[in-house]
């Protein structure tokens, strides 16, 4: 089964509902399980976040997402027209402090990469475009 479906909404907090009930929708007709749905919902979620509070640091944007799934393999394209950034690029150091001493945030791109099979980005005409990929698994 291959299929594609695309979702554009403004780079907002209040608009990862919409975001994330669109990547449950369509996971579930892809015959992902519940806990595959939640990850890749809150490595999304992570990177929406990402754009509204650097990419676009307050102003006015939109995210728009392209999702293909093609067998048992599910690609999110999410592009925004925002500072250029690469979560790709950045080593994510983990702190051994309790988590009362750590500093808040900056965990955000482990998550990404804790809940997908792969993640890629490239600036391509003045869009960031992060792809991330999530296998089915396979029982």
């Amino acid at each position: 089964m291959e299929y594609k479906q695309e979702i554009t909404v403004a780079a907002t907090i209040d608009q990862i509902p919409v975001v994330t009930d669109f990547i449950e929708s369509l996971m579930i007709l892809a015959g992902f399980d519940s806990r595959d749905i939640l990850g890749v919902q809150l490595a999304v979620e992570e990177a929406c976040t990402n754009v509204d509070r650097y990419a676009y640091s307050g102003k006015d944007g939109t995210i728009h997402i392209v999702a293909r799934v093609n067998g048992d393999r599910l690609e999110l394209i999410i592009e925004d027209h925002g500072t250029p950034f690469d979560p790709t690029a950045h080593a994510v150091v983990l702190s051994q402090s309790d988590a009362k001493d750590r500093p808040v945030g900056g965990l955000g791109i482990h998550l990404i990469r804790c809940y997908v099979d792969r993640m890629s980005f490239e600036y391509k005409d003045g869009m960031n475009v992060l792809t991330l990929v999530k296998y089915r698994n396979q029982i």
